[in-house]
């Protein structure tokens, strides 16, 4: 997803004004409902794009479920629909998680491996890179890419631990051939 200054700016502006109000937690929480919200409906995000729905008509989306959410996060909903800021919304709540995870040392990964890893191998996973960088907890995401042979490849923002056999040979294929 493409990174957008604005929702950078609106999402550290909610951060604040949760802890400053002491609302963290249900702030929080109703971030990670829009999240998973715009995960499992895709429309969602589309909807609130899309230039010929009036602001008002996307505000009403939210009416429904604005009496279950914070009542700053409700708050923080009606300044978005006054500044027509409502397709930021997606953005504003991943960069919220961000910030609030970067806060508490919680980095994020993904294991690509041959075959799925079950809970266990994720767990010791995570563990043995949190060995490598006390302070840090880890969150690991599994994907399975079968061109590995076996192994792992761990990618996290812009490194990548490459521990698969389809690594190694390469690495061999290119001694032999030097």
């Amino acid at each position: 997803m493409k990174k957008d200054k604005a929702a950078t700016v609106y999402a550290r502006m909610l951060i604040e004004a949760a802890a400053d109000g002491k609302s963290g937690d249900a702030v929080s929480a109703d971030m990670q409902l829009l999240a998973e919200s715009f995960r499992q409906l895709p429309e969602l995000h589309k909807f609130l794009t899309n230039p010929v729905r009036a602001t008002a008509e996307k505000a009403k989306l939210f009416g429904a479920i604005g009496a279950k959410l914070a009542p700053l996060t409700q708050k923080f909903l009606k300044l978005l629909e006054t500044k027509n800021r409502l397709a930021l919304l997606k953005s504003i709540a991943a960069e919220y998680i961000a910030l609030e995870e970067a806060k508490k040392n919680i980095l994020r990964a993904t294991v690509v491996s041959a075959k799925a890893l079950d809970a266990e191998q994720i767990d010791r996973l995570a563990k043995g890179l949190e060995v490598k960088r006390p302070g840090k907890t880890y969150i690991l995401t599994n994907e399975i890419d079968a061109s590995l042979i076996a192994g792992f490849r761990i990618l996290q923002g812009d490194q990548i631990t490459d521990a698969s056999i389809k690594h190694k040979l390469a690495l061999l294929k290119q001694t032999l051939a030097a």
